[in-house]
């Protein structure tokens, strides 16, 4: 890290993605102000343990990695994405997401999504949340047109209605090695325990 145009310091973080780093670097100016050490920074740093649902691991069974995470935003999807891709080099990355937070579930950001998931190997849309009641605010997002957006990409892309339906497909696709993405802003049918279960079954 640089100051002033000088070295000024080195530390170390076991969180992951750009957006992190950015978060990090706030937490060190502020704690700079404060007169806070750097040693006493990177402690902090070394037993920060993150918060629940930022590429939280829920599980490891069968070789298979299952991670959720808050990201519903296009962007936040992507920036998610490419840390884990980052982190897990050449295994597969599967992202499976759920349009449910209101911003998601309309069509304001069809195509953005459409560009939020070039870091993954392999793409699974849910069907959208309450669609009628998001109807009543304006269009819908058309995850039929997100999938074929992503397939033109050179990767599998399909969309299933629900967490059932998906962990139906998964289950015998699912292999050691990839990573599964979950990315809600809800609890997706409960589908992190369900791949979960459906992996120690196998």
């Amino acid at each position: 890290m640089f100051k002033d145009g000088n070295s000024w310091g080195e530390f170390e973080t076991n969180l992951i993605g750009e957006f992190n780093v950015r978060n990090c670097l706030a937490v060190i100016i502020a704690a700079d102000a404060w007169g806070i050490s750097k040693e006493k920074m990177q402690q902090a740093f070394d037993t920060f343990k993150s918060v629940k649902r930022r590429v939280e691991i829920r599980g490891v069974e069968k070789g298979v990695t299952v991670i959720d995470d808050f990201a519903h935003h296009p962007t936040a999807v992507e920036e998610t994405l490419k840390a884990l891709r980052v982190k897990y080099d050449g295994r597969r990355l599967i992202a499976v997401f759920e349009p449910r937070s209101w911003s998601s579930r309309l069509a304001i950001f069809q195509e953005p999504y459409g560009k939020a998931f070039s870091y993954a190997d392999y793409v699974i849309i849910a069907g959208v949340y309450n669609t009628s009641k998001a109807s009543e605010l304006g269009k819908v997002l058309d995850t039929a047109e997100l999938v074929k957006d992503v397939a033109m990409q050179g990767k599998p892309a399909m969309s299933f209605p629900d967490a059932d339906a998906i962990v139906e497909h998964l289950g015998p696709e699912m292999k050691d090695g990839d990573v599964v993405a979950i990315m809600s802003n809800g609890g997706f049918g409960g589908i992190h325990d369900k791949l979960l279960d459906i992996l120690r079954s196998n």
